[in-house]
């Protein structure tokens, strides 16, 4: 009778902390402050100075990182919306229900590739404000988690001036979608009049779908932030830089939702304008805090200010939608779609909101008269691919 030699198992845990070199211990603390569980001085700190690196990483370093990585993220999901019972399109039917109880598992499954665990190398090892080592990640290489991971990576270390510099020159995050809608105007290039999106078709299919929809609470109180201290803005070109970054990536996002059947993805937007708009708001809200007279030329002040006003007027895109809507019959493909849209649209008072958005940008087109009614079906985007030639 032979005998089986049993599977090998995994060494048990070792008691207490593991023991972790000082390159080691700076990576962890690194990624920690990259998904917020770590003070944002100490981290910036850290990503400004320079450690030397090792040839490689021990496996429990290795098995740190995954943790680390594999819970922050969940929970940052959870918190960020994910734990709230909600309706969202799935196959163009409402799907009920939190994200764990809509989607099945194989379809939310979180996974980090490669290009993660270099980039913390390079910030751990690099001065990356003065760093002499070129690093970037291809974006077809990441996983939708990778894209999500350097979009917060990329928000938790944009204050840095120095340090945004850098990261606004590298694919991974100037071609990223969530960067774009987390903060368009510090992944735009911001000595261009006309930026450039990523293609957010992506974000509305497969997993990458599933996290925008667990964004959507986490995008409206950020937008809304957003707008708020738009006011307090007080340099004109930089005004200018935000606003025409803002109106692009707004205005792709809302076309590839459209596009995609997913337009309960846009909700952000709507909720953030009925937010904004709960009175009746003349440009000054945006554009108050503008210093000086601004450019010599009365043809650039407008367009800043216009830019300025980059959020309310998507309306005109969300009020074409809700047009459309109206016309959906019970036997079209679109009917149950379109009741949800409806639903979004009256939970806000979509139609005071779109009067109230449309008044505040006619008020910047001194030579053009009001304009009355409804916006004609089919105008779900405004024209031009130059966001200073818009609105209506």
């Amino acid at each position: 009778m032979t005998r089986t030699a049993p599977a090998p198992s995994r060494p048990p845990e070792p008691d207490g902390p593991r023991q972790v070199s000082k390159f080691e211990y700076n990576l962890l603390r690194i990624l920690r402050f990259l998904v917020g569980h770590f003070p944002a001085d100490q981290g910036l700190q850290l990503v400004r100075t320079a450690t030397t690196r090792p040839d490689c990483i021990s496996n429990g370093a290795v098995d740190l990182v995954k943790d680390t990585l594999s819970k922050a993220m969940v929970l940052f999901l959870t918190h960020a919306g994910g734990w709230r019972s909600d309706k969202y399109l799935r196959n163009n039917a409402p799907n009920v229900g939190r994200v764990w109880a809509r989607i099945p598992l194989d379809e939310r499954t979180l996974e980090f590739s490669r290009p993660v665990l270099d980039f913390l190398f390079w910030l751990t090892a690099e001065k990356v404000h003065e760093t002499k080592q070129a690093w970037d990640a291809a974006p077809k290489a990441l996983t939708p988690t990778d894209e999500l991971f350097f979009a917060l990576a990329f928000d938790a270390m944009r204050s840095d001036p120095d340090v945004l510099a850098i990261l606004r020159r590298k694919d991974v995050f100037a071609r990223n979608p969530f960067c774009w809608l987390i903060a368009p105007h510090d992944a735009a290039d911001p000595d261009t009049t006309k930026p450039q999106s990523p293609d957010f078709a992506p974000l509305c299919t497969g997993l990458r779908a599933v996290l925008v929809e667990c964004l959507q609470t986490y995008l409206t109180h950020r937008w809304i932030r957003s707008e708020r201290d738009k006011g307090q803005l007080g340099d004109w070109k930089r005004m200018r830089q935000q606003g025409n970054a803002e109106f692009v990536a707004l205005r792709d996002f809302l076309k590839a939702a459209e596009v995609a059947r997913r337009t309960d993805l846009a909700r952000f937007v709507l909720r953030t304008n009925a937010a904004v708009l709960q009175s009746d708001l003349t440009p000054v809200f945006w554009t108050g805090g503008l210093q000086g007279s601004g450019p010599p030329r009365l043809a650039d002040r407008l367009e800043t200010q216009r830019a300025a006003l980059a959020f309310p007027r998507q309306m005109v895109t969300l009020e074409s939608w809700q047009e459309r809507a109206r016309y959906v019959g019970y036997f079209d493909d679109d009917y149950q779609a379109s009741q949800m849209w409806k639903a979004d649209w009256e939970a806000v008072n979509g139609d005071r909101v779109a009067v109230r958005a449309r008044a505040a940008v006619e008020m910047l087109e001194p030579l053009r008269g009001p304009i009355t009614g409804q916006p004609p079906a089919g105008a779900g985007t405004q024209g031009g691919d130059n966001p200073e030639g818009s609105p209506g």
